[in-house]
């Protein structure tokens, strides 16, 4: 059988380099193409051990791992130990995650099972068959941006659940728990008072209000109407002008809390300078939040730290 060692080792040096630099992306380290490609040069020198004097040595497990260590280090360097660690067993988790994923595919979408599938990836002196390098081919690449994508969800997932608070607001002697998501990009002040807004869906709290308030909530201009509002709720309301892209000279109906508590880990948030606007919208489409919290907030909020 015919082996074209330059295209195996090719591969080899393309896979190990796209697997550092799916390294260095995940890790969100810099990334230098000239490392990268020295990474992968090395990495793919393993491809000529069985063609060596002392094959069995070049061929161990201590050597490739101690090739993986040499790649790391030349891709992203040495700064300190966690550093490099942490680098190595990323590399190490991306190599056994897609790998197993091309075997899994591989078998997935074999029509016939035998010896010979069985052993694809130990025959032939570890080379593998021409089908694995053809599926292999098209599946890494395939893998790849598939992983990346799939990082960068979690990623902004495991983000927003960090800023995932409890929010418990209070009413007119009403209270309701509610889990709130700090949001950097609400900005919404009350021009006059300078409090910031904190913006909640009514899908929870409509059963705070009388049907005059959730009127106003619809349509502010129902508040200079000839229906007047329940007299406890006519100093709680305010008015807050705001804009949107494309729009200006929008309007906002506020209500003033008597108080709002926040839990962020071992430290709850209490105060009462803010205004709570109220919109008939759902502000998560999977339901993991129910309020959008102005981080000043937190800022200027009085906090106590809990044992």
């Amino acid at each position: 059988m015919t082996l074209y060692l330059d295209i195996i080792w090719l591969l080899n040096f393309l896979f190990d380099s796209m697997l550092l630099s799916l390294t260095g992306v995940i890790l969100k380290r810099k990334i230098r193409k000239r490392k990268i490609f020295f990474g992968g040069l090395i990495g793919s020198i393993i491809v000529f051990a069985p063609f060596i004097t002392n094959a069995a040595l070049f061929s161990s497990p201590l050597f490739k791992i101690a090739i993986s260590v040499l790649m790391v280090w030349i891709a992203f360097g040495f700064k300190r130990m966690r550093f490099f660690f942490t680098n190595l067993s990323a590399f190490y988790l991306l190599t056994f995650a897609i790998g197993g994923a091309l075997i899994g595919l591989h078998y997935l979408f074999s029509f016939q099972y035998n010896a010979a599938n069985a052993l694809f990836l130990t025959n032939i002196r570890g080379f593998g068959d021409p089908i694995s390098w053809l599926f292999v081919i098209i599946g890494f690449p395939i893998l790849y941006f598939f992983s990346k994508d799939t990082f960068d969800k979690c990623e902004t997932v495991k983000i927003e659940y960090e800023n995932l608070v409890d929010v418990e607001i209070s009413i007119n002697n009403q209270t309701k728990q509610l889990r709130g998501l700090v949001d950097s990009g609400n900005q919404l002040y009350d021009p006059l008072t300078k409090k910031p807004v904190l913006i909640v869906s009514l899908r929870k709290t409509a059963g705070f209000f009388p049907k005059e308030v959730l009127a106003v909530f619809e349509d502010v201009h129902q508040l200079w109407k000839e229906n007047e509002l329940p007299s406890e709720w006519m100093n709680k309301i305010s008015i807050i002008p705001y804009r949107v892209v494309g729009k200006d000279n929008l309007l906002l109906a506020a209500v003033k809390p008597d108080k709002v508590v926040i839990r962020v880990d071992k430290k709850i948030y209490q105060t009462n300078r803010l205004l709570l606007a109220f919109i008939n919208q759902t502000l998560s489409a999977d339901d993991r939040f129910d309020c959008i919290i102005h981080p000043k907030i937190l800022a200027q909020s009085h906090h106590e730290q809990v044992s």
